[in-house]
């Protein structure tokens, strides 16, 4: 299959759900990268598909070229090898282009907290802006509609809920991504709950929010963090986050992200076995964790 073209599409039914939720329109975006942080990693795919005011459907689709290896540990996801992406572009052109492609209209990713961290996170490094468009999460949305719903899907991962829908996914192509992004959306908008209350808890941020520098920056003495993270290491946080957990945290990090509050490190506290984000600044110190003397619900 082209990675350009997806073998999925959106009926004419799919197009007037969605145009209920945004009646203006809407983009669907979707990045393969080679990791999960957007502060340090690298888009190396970008995908959009757009549903205008009229029900018109286009597509957008690039390859980007990182500058940098692969890692191996990420081809297994999506495919795509560093000699796949030589001949392709830069992300500079590709930043403008997508952004041209939205317009003003109201994004939608699944858990685009990921996604729209990679876009602003290099928009920023070229001095690119953005437009001050919203942003709109399919899993977020998925989980307003049927979380504790009798014979809702059994988790909320895209590859689930394209079960759940009923079609067949070829997950992590970018451009299938957006399409499945978008069907889903669509089927969960005939569900018989109250829509403006799934919209309120699937909206993130509005881009316009990140206008400061601090949105983005790393320092440089978390710098060994961000190198802990992506060996996909257990760390231990001296963090002053106020919650009854207590200051020292372990956390099993899946990324670093930019964030309107300051950026910060998205993981698993295994204290209480939930996803967090711990804000940078807020954490004093931090080192590795062995895993060999972490136990369960205990401080180590």
């Amino acid at each position: 299959m082209s990675r350009s073209h997806s073998a999925l599409s959106i009926s004419p039914e799919e197009v007037a759900s969605l145009l209920k939720l945004f009646p203006k329109g809407i983009v669907a975006v979707d990045l393969e990268t080679t990791g999960l942080s957007p502060l340090v990693d690298k888009i190396i795919e970008i995908a959009a598909v757009k549903i205008s005011e009229t029900g018109e459907i286009s597509t957008y689709h690039q390859l980007i070229n990182p500058l940098i290896d692969v890692p191996e540990f990420t081809v297994q996801f999506h495919g795509l090898r560093t000699e796949d992406l030589a001949a392709a572009p830069t992300i500079r052109k590709p930043l403008r282009a997508v952004w041209d492609f939205a317009e003003r209209l109201p994004i939608i990713a699944h858990n685009s907290t990921f996604d729209l961290g990679y876009l602003i996170k290099a928009s920023h490094d070229f001095q690119i802006d953005f437009p001050p468009l919203d942003v709109y999460d399919s899993c977020r949305y998925a989980r307003a509609v049927y979380k504790n719903v009798e014979g809702g899907p059994v988790n909320f991962k895209l590859s689930t809920l394209a079960e759940f829908v009923g079609f067949t996914l070829q997950h992590h192509v970018a451009i299938e991504d957006t399409f499945a992004c978008l069907k889903i959306m669509a089927f969960a908008a005939r569900a018989t709950m109250e829509q403006k209350l799934a919209m309120e808890k699937s909206f993130v941020f509005r881009l316009s929010h990140f206008d400061r520098s601090e949105c983005f920056n790393l320092s440089e003495r978390l710098k060994g963090l961000a190198l802990l993270v992506q060996e996909k290491e257990l760390v231990q946080l001296d963090y002053r986050g106020g919650s009854k957990e207590g200051r020292n945290r372990p956390v099993r990090p899946i990324g670093l992200m930019p964030l309107p509050k300051g950026p910060v490190l998205f993981g698993e506290c295994l204290i209480s076995g939930m996803n967090k984000s711990f804000v940078l600044k807020k954490i004093k110190s931090y080192q590795k964790l062995e895993a060999s003397i972490w136990r369960q619900g205990a401080n180590p």
